[in-house]
């Protein structure tokens, strides 16, 4: 197996992180012509998915059984994660267009003179006003852009529609307003140099306050 190769580690997910991850792994498999023949079956991962979303919700009423169910169900579909991981690995040898196309995140050498790495732990917080959010971000190097988007609305699959994408020179925290309070909106945000882009962060959900 090559060292370049698709990962699977979700389980310190948080709950929205990991819901978004495993509806687009999903949906990336099912409409794949490539990963035809997985050893684990979709419906199988789906129906884990399902529990999974259910058992979030329900723990929002706090109640600490209902908690150890969605912390269950959470194990058992980052295990079948796990092992469709393995397959897609085995299938793509080490071919970065495959490793993509899976849906799942991609782990590859860190060389010089190439794109830049992903930016990592994206945040949104509360911003200064109603309807306004503030977004920041871990740097990924010097003589770096950053481009961001927000997307305030899913489609049929539940993936996130994203809107015009904007840039900033840093990745100290910056604020962003016009959007509606109580309702949920996405964000991503990648890095980009003089030799390309990396790859988007995974969607990140907030509720407006």
């Amino acid at each position: 197996m090559k060292y370049i190769r698709a990962k699977a580690n979700f389980i310190r997910y948080t709950d929205e992180k990991l819901l978004l991850r495993a509806s687009y792994i999903l949906s990336c498999m099912k409409n794949s012509t490539v990963f035809i023949n997985p050893t684990l079956p979709l419906p199988t991962i789906e129906d884990a998915y399902q529990d999974y979303q259910k058992k979030v919700i329900e723990a929002e009423s706090g109640s600490r059984e209902k908690k150890s169910y969605k912390r269950e169900s959470k194990r058992k579909l980052c295990e079948l994660l796990q092992q469709l991981v393995a397959y897609v690995n085995l299938v793509s040898d080490g071919k970065l267009s495959l490793l993509h196309s899976s849906g799942f995140p991609v782990l590859t050498k860190k060389r010089k003179g190439q794109v830049p790495n992903t930016p990592s732990a994206p945040f949104l917080c509360d911003g200064r006003t109603s309807g306004e959010v503030a977004f920041g971000f871990k740097p990924v190097g010097r003589d770096m852009f950053y481009d961001y988007r927000f997307a305030t609305e899913v489609d049929s699959y539940g993936l996130p529609q994203w809107g015009e994408i904007f840039y900033k020179t840093n990745s100290f925290r910056a604020y962003y307003s016009g959007f509606t309070p109580g309702h949920y909106i996405y964000f991503q945000v990648r890095a980009r140099n003089k030799h390309g882009q990396s790859h988007w962060t995974a969607p990140l959900l907030f509720m407006v306050g």
